[in-house]
This record gives structure tokens, C-alpha cells and sequence, in this order.
């Protein structure tokens, strides 16, 4: 008999940890993807305007991003931009875990590419 409440209890605390894992992480990919493509298709746009989109990007995938930890690099043929964040986890009762994750969306430019002859 305890057998089996055992089993059930370490069932009920593994279907939670996924309850709380499997959104988070269907988000963050989500988001990652949309900053992949915001980067592809926004060379010209401005330093200024990639953070908006980020951050409007972050506000329909429930990330929590802060503005201060979105970054645009511009290397030679190259955009990256760069987001972290944290998301709290609540996989036990009492128990908080932060998750951090560091996204790193970048594209090559190639109309800053010189040809080769």
C-alpha cells in the first residue's frame, strides 16, 4: 500500500515538473525562432528598431526580457543579436528554480561581402 503511494506521489511531482517545464520551453523556442527570422529579414533596420521588435517579440511569446539585456553586435558581414533572460520555475511546492537562457539569433550580410575575382 505505501508502495503504491510512493509511486503515485513521485508520478504527480514528475506530470507537475513537466507542467511547468514544457510551456517554458515551447515559448522560448518560439521566441528564439522569431528572433532568428527578425534578424534574417531586418538588416537595414536600425539598432533602436531590432530591440523594439525584440522586445514586442518577447511580450507575444510571455517572455519575461528586460530592455537592458538585449543586445545588436554588427561584425564585418555579420548581425547578431543577443537576448537572456531568466524564467522562474516552480517545480516543487516551496521550491523555485531560475532557468536561465541565452539566445544568440545572428545572420550573415552579404551585401558587405566583397567578391572574390
Amino acid at each position: 500500500m505505501i508502495r503504491k503511494i510512493v509511486k503515485i506521489a513521485v508520478f504527480l511531482l514528475i506530470a507537475n515538473a513537466l507542467y511547468q517545464v514544457t510551456p517554458v520551453a515551447l515559448h522560448n523556442m518560439q521566441f528564439k525562432d522569431a528572433l532568428q527570422e527578425l534578424v534574417l529579414y531586418s538588416q537595414k533596420a536600425s539598432d533602436a528598431e531590432l530591440v523594439n521588435r525584440t522586445m514586442a517579440l518577447a511580450g507575444e511569446n510571455r517572455i519575461p526580457l528586460e530592455r537592458e539585456y538585449v543586445r545588436v553586435l554588427h561584425e564585418t558581414g555579420s548581425l547578431h543579436l543577443q537576448a537572456s533572460y531568466v524564467e522562474p520555475l516552480r517545480l516543487l511546492p516551496r521550491y523555485s528554480y531560475g532557468w536561465e537562457f541565452n539566445i544568440d539569433a545572428k545572420a550573415l550580410d552579404l551585401t558587405a561581402a566583397t567578391p572574390r575575382r
